[in-house]
């Protein structure tokens, strides 16, 4: 289980401490579940992704946007019809499809579902995950829980990784069937043995689990040391001032719209 979502690059992030950088995600991520004006919460989406753009590349801007677009499409086709309040744009007989309130409220969420996925992807890609987890530790998170983090963290890219593999080689038996198979039902029938391939993988998987829990001494009493530490905040204290400086500008931005 050695799967990461870092992905190495020279942008300025990631010569930040993860400190104030996780900070800064978690200040992103309540400003978007508080903040409802949507020139707020469209310009801090913005402002991430252009972060996306320098530190990763352009072309992985809209890969945060993609991984949620099923949410994105049920959430514009479902929230309008239940929120029927302003002037209405479109009704059927006494059903009302859709009004002001209800585009306002689909656009809100469509932009806080990005910008939530756009920042956590931004901050996994620029972080190592020992990184992340020194600097929850430094934070004051218990060993047990930053080691629960950093499992979650790697588990679930690898078993994304593993669905991939075993789709892969499912298609290569079947590839002579695929061309004269291709309806939804099909594809649905092909999904069950690949399912059920990956079951078998994370089952398999579970006594690698124990012995790496073992060996990196999940559940012992005595204290924890690590090869690697932080350097003190007095050394990042400039970084800490350059995300002060940003919190304060985007809550002053938010009060004033």
């Amino acid at each position: 289980m050695i799967a990461e979502t870092f992905i190495r690059g020279r942008g300025p992030l990631y010569g930040f401490d993860p400190r104030p950088k996780f900070i800064l995600l978690i200040f992103a991520v309540m400003l978007f579940l508080i903040e409802s004006n949507l020139i707020v919460i469209g310009g801090l989406l913005l402002i991430i992704l252009v972060f996306i753009s320098v530190s990763l590349g352009i072309k992985r801007v809209l890969i945060p946007v993609k991984s949620i677009l099923p949410i994105l499409i049920l959430t514009a086709l479902l929230t309008p019809p239940f929120n029927t309040g302003g002037t209405i744009f479109l009704s059927l007989g006494k059903h009302v499809i859709l009004t002001d309130h209800g585009i306002q409220l689909t656009v809100r969420l469509i932009l806080r579902f990005s910008g939530i996925t756009a920042a956590f992807y931004l901050f996994f890609s620029t972080t190592e995950t020992s990184s992340f987890i020194l600097a929850l530790r430094a934070l004051g998170l218990p060993y047990p829980a930053a080691l629960t983090v950093t499992i979650s963290l790697r588990y679930i890219p690898d078993m994304f990784s593993t669905y991939s593999r075993i789709s892969d080689a499912h298609k290569l038996r079947t590839a002579g069937s695929i061309r004269n198979n291709r309806g939804f039902r099909h594809r649905v029938h092909r999904l069950f043995p690949v399912l059920i391939s990956v079951l078998i993988h994370a089952v398999k998987s579970i006594p690698a689990l124990a012995m790496a829990l073992d060996s990196k001494g999940f559940g012992r009493s005595n204290p924890r040391t690590s090869c690697r530490r932080l350097c003190g905040w007095g050394k990042i204290s400039l970084q800490l001032i350059i995300s002060t400086s940003i919190i304060a500008a985007l809550t002053t931005l938010a009060v004033l719209c």
